[in-house]
């Protein structure tokens, strides 16, 4: 007998029953009653998976749905012959982006493509990520990638054939995130984290004091981080990452991504890098995302290895492009699109380290030797990648790169092996960015080379060598040749310089060593010859930090060196105490950092050439500041003074009309006669005696 099983199933919609036959040879029923309730039986007592594993395994999960399908336009049209190579490699491309569970490419009835494909991702952030990151691929010069979601052409295909007026959603004043800007005392604005409850204040930084603008516990679980212009706080949280902005700080975004390790901002502001050492899930392993910071959008997510550095991106000075070096490659990415420019990573044999330039859209990158190859530095203008200016090097052991603010230098430290290896030499080579046919000339620091330092507005630089414990500082500065500046100081106890973002001045200082004592040294670098300012002493400081506006430095002792004498201390730029705090626990110090300024060289001239106009209000403001009545008091005065200055414009508006009415009554205007007088009062006199010789 043959058994013929009929499966009539509800799954998806549909529904299952079951029937049992028994034929005979010539196709006639050959069966019992109780045969069928025994084949009946059997199949209630029979498991789904075993019936139909194969159909429920196909079974649509919940997390499935049409938001998980995309269609790629513009594939090439080619013969069925074909398909199962362009297959591979549009799947190649694809599957970057999240896991692919199935695919198709109709055929037309010439078995040839019909320019389009099907893909259906796990999950619809793969598919999100697949469309922002291939949408404008350019497989080759003729083919041009058109990726959609497979629902926006159901909305489409569903447009109402009446137009209906959408209404006007109600307007949401949005927080000003440049308020702080308008302090009318122009203080300038910092933020510590503190105790182990993690309290997060931001201050203001006042003549003698820090005056308090907002302060929260728990505001973050680790470190807090302002963006490069000063628009946003972001605050490190479990659960991902906030950003606060606005007069009280309210909360104005969050990107959800558990456990973040590291985070940065883009130059701009436009865009938030945020990396994690786990991934999501297993099913999206992407851990490092870059974020529009204003929607809070994912632009972009990568899966990488975990990372012992950062950052793993470096950007444009403009925000406009980052890169990274994978291997032998140098990959650079161009935003708003987020892709490698031109399609393909830059092949660059044994690259080492690269830097951005802080003003032009210019790379310098090093190569590293290679049997009869020199080390090499280039420097290399983007999104040509064509290079303006290189150096070959000879016996290199490592190459460092500095470029000055401006862009108008780079300095460039060779480190070689001479004498059968035992002794190395320093060699600098200073490559002249904006003079005809870019000249790179070089000198050489026979001692150890520390660090090297430029002042951010001037062709001067700063160069540490010697051994920790007893270093020299000499300072050079760069005109037809490079001369020193003054005679080296010899002796000091320093391993870092700190300048001032207006230049001239410095600090030297020697961090997290108890060795060092703690000295501050305020330099002055202005004139032919070094003048030092001020000596001060800071014990077992760790960190060095100048305010945007060059006025205020600051010296801090954190807690994560030791925690011995933690706290921070002001000082003006000519090296004056203004004042101190000791903090238990205390974990960072950050300044706020302000805009770049929207005035042109020739204001800033004027502002300079009127200066002693505006000194007696600024002294009188001073004065207030440092006097010892009440902050209620001074506020007072400020309310009474604004009072009257207000009463003071709208009488003179009141004049300005009535003097208007005046000559319109007037016929003739008649110019006012003034006759000069000359008054003299009798104040003193005095009678002294001459004697007669």
């Amino acid at each position: 007998l043959t058994t013929l099983y009929k499966l009539y199933f509800e799954l998806a919609g549909y529904y299952i029953t079951m029937v049992a036959l028994c034929l005979d040879e010539e196709g006639h029923r050959d069966y019992h009653e109780d045969d069928v309730r025994e084949a009946e039986k059997l199949v209630d007592e029979m498991s789904g998976d075993v019936l139909i594993g194969d159909v429920l395994s196909r079974k649509p999960r919940p997390d499935q749905s049409i938001e998980n399908v995309i269609i790629v336009d513009n594939i090439p049209v080619t013969v069925s012959a074909k398909v199962l190579k362009l297959t591979n490699v549009l799947l190649k491309i694809f599957s970057k982006c999240g896991k692919i569970e199935t695919h198709h490419i109709p055929l037309d009835e010439n078995q040839k493509t019909k320019g389009y494909m099907f893909i259906v991702y796990k999950t619809g952030q793969e598919a999100t990520n697949a469309i922002s990151s291939c949408n404008g691929y350019k497989l080759d010069k003729t083919h041009c990638f058109a990726v959609n979601r497979l629902s926006d052409f159901e909305h489409c295909m569903n447009i109402p054939e009446q137009w209906e007026e959408p209404s006007p959603e109600p307007y949401k004043p949005q927080v000003n995130l440049k308020s702080w800007l308008s302090e009318p005392d122009c203080y300038d604005q910092f933020a510590i984290v503190h105790g182990k409850v993690r309290t997060t204040g931001v201050h203001s930084c006042g003549q003698s004091q820090a005056i308090q603008v907002q302060q929260r516990e728990n505001w973050t679980e680790s470190h807090v981080k302002f963006s490069p212009k000063g628009s946003y706080l972001a605050t490190c949280h479990k659960q991902g990452i906030a950003l606060w902005g606005g007069p009280d700080f309210s909360r104005v975004g969050r990107f959800l991504h558990p456990n973040v390790t590291y985070f940065q901002f883009s130059p701009c502001e436009k865009y938030f890098v945020t990396y994690s050492k786990t991934s999501f899930t297993p099913e999206e392993p992407q851990n490092l995302i870059i974020w529009e910071t204003r929607s809070c959008l994912n632009k972009r997510a990568f899966t990488l290895p975990v990372l012992n550095y950062w950052p793993y991106f470096k950007w444009s000075h403009d925000g406009q492009y980052f890169a990274t070096i994978t291997g032998d490659t140098l990959a650079i990415y161009a935003t708003p699109s987020m892709k490698l420019l031109d399609n393909k990573k830059l092949s660059v044999p044994n690259i080492r380290d690269f830097l951005w330039c802080p003003s032009e859209n210019w790379i310098a990158y090093w190569q590293s030797e290679n049997k009869n190859i020199p080390a090499r530095v280039t420097i290399m203008s983007v999104p040509d990648c064509e290079p303006i200016s290189y150096k070959n090097l000879f016996s290199v052991t490592n190459i460092a790169i500095y470029w000055q603010n401006s862009g108008n230098y780079l300095a460039v430290k060779v480190d070689r092996t001479i004498k059968n290896k035992k002794e190395q030499e320093n060699v600098f080579e200073i490559f002249r960015l904006r003079e005809k046919d870019i000249p790179v000339e070089n000198f050489e620091i026979k001692s150890k080379v520390i660090s090297l330092s430029w002042d951010p507005k001037g062709p001067r630089f700063a160069v540490i060598q010697g051994e920790q414990g007893r270093t020299d500082v000499s300072f050079f500065k760069i005109g037809e040749k490079i001369l020193p500046i003054g005679k080296t100081l010899v002796g000091k106890k320093c391993n870092c310089i700190k300048w001032s973002p207006l230049g001239q001045y410095c600090v030297l200082a020697g961090l997290n060593n108890i060795s060092f004592d703690g000295v501050l040294e305020f330099w002055d670098i202005g004139s032919d010859t070094p003048t030092l300012m001020n000596e001060a002493n800071h014990f077992m400081v760790t960190n060095i930090a100048w305010d945007p506006t060059g006025r205020y430095v600051c010296s801090s002792n954190t807690y994560g060196g030791h925690s011995v004498e933690n706290g921070y201390m002001m000082w003006n730029f000519q090296g004056s105490k203004l004042f101190e705090a000791s903090l238990d626990n205390f974990i960072q110090f950050q300044w706020r950092p302000r805009p770049p300024s929207l005035l042109k060289e020739d204001d800033f001239k004027e502002i300079r050439r009127n200066m002693k106009s505006y000194t007696r209000d600024f002294e009188i403001k001073d004065k207030i500041s440092q006097s010892k009545a009440s902050k209620e008091l001074v506020e007072k005065r400020r309310t009474v003074y604004d009072e009257f200055m207000s009463y003071r414009r709208k009488k003179e508006k009141e004049l300005e009309v009535l003097k208007l009415q005046y000559i319109e009554l007037r016929e003739e205007v008649v110019e006012e006669e003034y006759v000069e007088e000359t008054i003299e009062f009798f104040m003193k006199e005095e009678v002294e005696s001459v004697s007669k010789e």
